[in-house]
């Protein structure tokens, strides 16, 4: 075997897809790919433009690197993904997955092709450790008993629900909610009994919510909940929609039919929050009000003399 034969037979068995591309975008050679579970033959894409494969914006964001990797002489990383709806045609026998995602490295290389310069491109395919790590970051902020986000999650998303409201003037508002007398569940029927009094009031509630509402265990008892685009009175009124559902359901453990209840607390964001906590607290003690005055009933948070309703 020629030496340059040599060559191209080690650089065609690379686990990695290897694309020498022109300045202009051009696919000048193709190489490797040993790891491509499709099959597809990426050769077949030499001499054509990336704006004749690629959808135009994500050729548009690939020619970006390859023009920064030859302007700065320096190498530039990419993470991308192939899904769908920007998928690169396959032949009708290659069955294509849903997403793959490649991590790139976009290197300058000494060679003029056609009076261009050209840059090597190093695509590793990484879905299966994206899929992970994806799942890993589920798991941490997924609450293991009901399945909805944990107190983690929920105030992630608080934060960005504020940082929205001071950045774009987007209203919210959130409801707290505590289980009424859940210490005598777990002390009459034990602490299985309770998590199932706690999953049944989950499932329960979700049923109300809108796509778009978040809900979060943020305690052993108590679960907080944002509305997006909602004053304190159209969120007082869901609040009151959530209350009355689950006093009118029942939950059966050890062939008793028990009435749960909640009490609920609501307020709105307001241009004086400059964290958190301020939104949370207000909450708390609204729900805390509907403790102290009776229990089953939703309290509002009002601005005018911090008086609670």
């Amino acid at each position: 075997m020629e030496l340059k034969d040599r060559y191209y037979t080690v650089l065609d068995a690379l686990p990695e897809h290897t694309f020498i591309f022109s300045e202009s975008g051009v696919y000048i050679d193709v190489y490797g790919g040993e790891d491509n579970a499709t099959g597809f033959d990426c050769k077949q894409f030499i001499g054509s433009s990336l704006y004749d494969v690629a959808p135009a914006e994500m050729a548009e964001t690939f020619h970006s690197y390859i023009k920064k990797a030859l302007e700065t002489n320096q190498v530039q990383l990419a993470s991308y993904k192939f899904d769908t709806d920007n998928m690169i045609e396959l032949p009708d026998h290659v069955i294509a997955p849903e997403q793959i995602w490649f991590e790139a490295t976009i290197k300058p290389i000494p060679l003029i092709e056609n009076g261009e310069r050209t840059v090597v491109w190093i695509a590793k395919n990484i879905t299966e450790r994206h899929l992970l790590e994806k799942r890993l970051k589920e798991l941490s902020e997924t609450d293991d008993l009901t399945g909805i986000a944990n107190r983690r999650a929920f105030t992630e998303e608080l934060r960005g629900a504020l940082k929205r409201f001071q950045t774009a003037n987007s209203p919210f508002s959130v409801l707290m909610l505590d289980i009424d007398h859940f210490k005598q569940i777990n002390d009459s029927l034990g602490h299985y009994c309770g998590d199932e009094a706690i999953q049944f009031t989950v499932n329960l509630l979700n049923k109300k919510l809108t796509g778009s509402d978040f809900f979060g265990r943020i305690g052993g008892e108590e679960f907080a909940i944002i509305l997006w685009d909602s004053g304190i009175e159209s969120a007082y009124q869901k609040a009151e929609e959530l209350r009355r559902l689950l006093e009118s359901s029942r939950f059966v453990a050890e062939e008793k039919k028990i009435k749960l209840t909640v009490s609920v607390g609501v307020t709105e964001v307001r241009e004086s929050d400059d964290n958190i906590k301020s939104i949370m607290a207000r909450a708390d003690t609204a729900m805390y009000h509907s403790k102290k005055t009776g229990r089953n009933k939703v309290s509002r948070f009002f601005s005018s003399h911090e008086k609670k309703n």
